[in-house]
């Protein structure tokens, strides 16, 4: 790996990755793309060369479609630096955002060594997709310096990130977290009560528990369940959210449809049982060959770039998408205090 000179005020502007698995390179991605230097830690010296090469063909990808703030590749590439020395890494990041397993022990090992070794006024994020912000909290010392980042993968793509409020997180630390998703293009989320899923992952399952229902009911084929949702109401999404397509409809007709509905969708607490079937015969997707569908034939890096293509695609119609109207009782709009 080749180390790149940089200048004081560089460094001390430089946010801090901890974990260069598949969501820790794709941050580093979005951060050198938009414009801001980033340090990308691991412990494996292999796993970081690893991220090292993906993150050099990543950058390519995605500059070459315009979406960074140049057209350099190599300047860009050259705004990652990799390092294998936590001190190194935090000691004068201004934000770190841990990028870790999504397990409890292992990133409370890390954030012990993190304010070990960062600046007591550093912001601390995680990229938790799935754990309790305020349980994270509780094995730090400053719990008030502490927030949520949830990005959705690909990290490098995916505009909104979910900016996670803890029981303990002050605003200073939500807006600096906000800030810095700002200044590398994307659009942060916050949200304001640490609740198990956040905001996307409760949509995304309640939608993914119907579908499997529907499949299990031999309502339709996989392929006719999906055809559908891409093709009907994800078609819309980008460009009318689920709340501001009610408003388009009609409230009226929008309640209306959920009376007759809500009684009939499936309201079960366990996964349904096609899905575990699935799970104990080892169909678990694209890495085992087979899942829903069967992958066994098809070149897994192939089909990664040509689904990154159509996301970069669906990119470009996000941006040019307006934002949607203030809502009717600005009042409303948020559960904190002012």
């Amino acid at each position: 790996m080749d180390d790149q000179p940089s200048t004081d005020r560089e460094i001390a502007s430089r946010p801090a990755i901890i974990g260069a698995g598949t969501m820790g390179r794709n941050i580093a991605v979005a951060s050198a793309v938009g414009g801001r230097p980033v340090t990308l830690f691991d412990v494996d010296e292999d796993a970081l060369a690893d991220a090292e090469n993906e993150i050099r063909s990543t950058v390519g990808t995605v500059v070459n479609r315009g979406l960074g703030d140049t057209t350099d590749v190599s300047a860009v590439r050259d705004r990652v630096t990799y390092a294998i020395e936590l001190p190194a890494a935090v000691g004068n990041a201004p934000l770190i955002i841990e990028a870790v397993t999504e397990d409890h022990e292992v990133k409370a090992t890390v954030y012990e060594e993190i304010e070990r070794h960062a600046a007591s006024d550093a912001t601390i994020a995680t990229n938790t997709s799935s754990l309790s912000i305020t349980e994270l909290a509780s094995t730090l010392d400053r719990p008030e310096r502490f927030c949520g980042t949830h990005w959705f993968h690909p990290a490098h793509i995916v505009p909104v990130v979910e900016v996670v409020y803890g029981e303990h997180t002050a605003d200073e630390t939500v807006d600096a977290a906000a800030g810095f998703l700002e200044s590398i293009g994307k659009d942060p989320v916050v949200v304001e009560q640490d609740v198990p899923g956040f905001i996307a992952n409760r949509i995304q399952s309640a939608m993914a528990r119907e579908a499997w229902a529907l499949l299990e009911a031999g309502v339709a084929s996989a392929e006719d369940i999906d055809r559908a949702v891409k093709g009907t109401f994800g078609f819309r999404l980008p460009t009318l959210g689920v709340l501001e397509k009610g408003d388009h409809s009609g409230l009226d007709v929008h309640h209306t449809v959920l009376s007759e509905l809500l009684d009939e969708i499936d309201s079960r607490p366990e996964p349904p049982a096609v899905l575990t079937e699935l799970v104990d015969e080892g169909r678990v997707g694209r890495k085992a060959g087979r899942g829903v569908y069967d992958w066994s034939a098809t070149d897994r890096d192939e089909v990664t770039a040509e689904r990154d293509q159509r996301l970069l695609d669906q990119l470009e119609v996000y941006r040019a998408a307006s934002d949607p109207p203030e809502t009717a009782d600005d009042s409303e709009s948020s559960t904190r205090d002012p």
